[in-house]
């Protein structure tokens, strides 16, 4: 990516709801950011189910009816510098593993900005289109400083627990965040 001062980068951002085209750019962008934000804590094949085209075919339904979820994309150019989402919470998985009841009704279930956008704001701008004045929460991998000082300056506070993430992410501690 090209140096871009901050104030420029947002006038060129384009965002916008995810249409079920952009599905599979969105699963691959988030992968990507997950791999890279926690790299050797992950285990190996990390993500490749969300890549599949079973997990493709999915989003793209669910950008399509969206229902009450509330989605960003940030497009700069023909590449992703950002994604957000939140949804009514529990999550499936949340109700799965016995992780009720929710300490809000609304959960940020997604929020990742590239690297190369670090710092511009973007994350900021994409907070503020998918999270609204109700009580929200969150889940943050322990140890994530950045996002836990992201999220402690818009109001999110940790809630006193910690359980694992699960095979899939590498049983790796992680724990809500409440604001509201």
């Amino acid at each position: 990516m090209r140096t871009i001062e901050p104030s420029a980068l947002l006038s060129e951002i384009e965002l916008r709801e995810p249409r079920p085209e952009d599905a599979e750019r969105w699963a691959a962008f988030l992968v990507e950011e997950q791999r890279r934000t926690y790299g050797a804590l992950l285990p190996d094949g990390f993500g490749d189910r969300d890549l599949s085209k079973g997990s493709i075919r999915l989003l793209a339904g669910a950008f399509a009816e969206p229902g009450d979820a509330v989605r960003r994309i940030a497009w700069h150019g023909d590449r992703i510098l950002g994604v957000a989402a939140a949804t009514a919470g529990p999550a499936p998985w949340e109700v799965e593993l016995g992780f009720v009841p929710a300490p809000a009704e609304r959960e940020l279930g997604r929020l990742y900005v590239h690297a190369d956008a670090h710092g511009t704001g973007l994350g900021h701008v994409l907070f503020d289109a998918v999270v609204d004045e109700r009580p929200h929460y969150l889940w943050l991998i322990d140890g994530n400083a950045r996002a836990s000082r992201f999220y402690e300056r818009r109001g999110f506070r940790h809630l006193d627990e910690r359980v694992s993430t699960g095979p899939s992410w590498g049983h790796i501690p992680m724990h809500r965040m409440l604001r509201g």
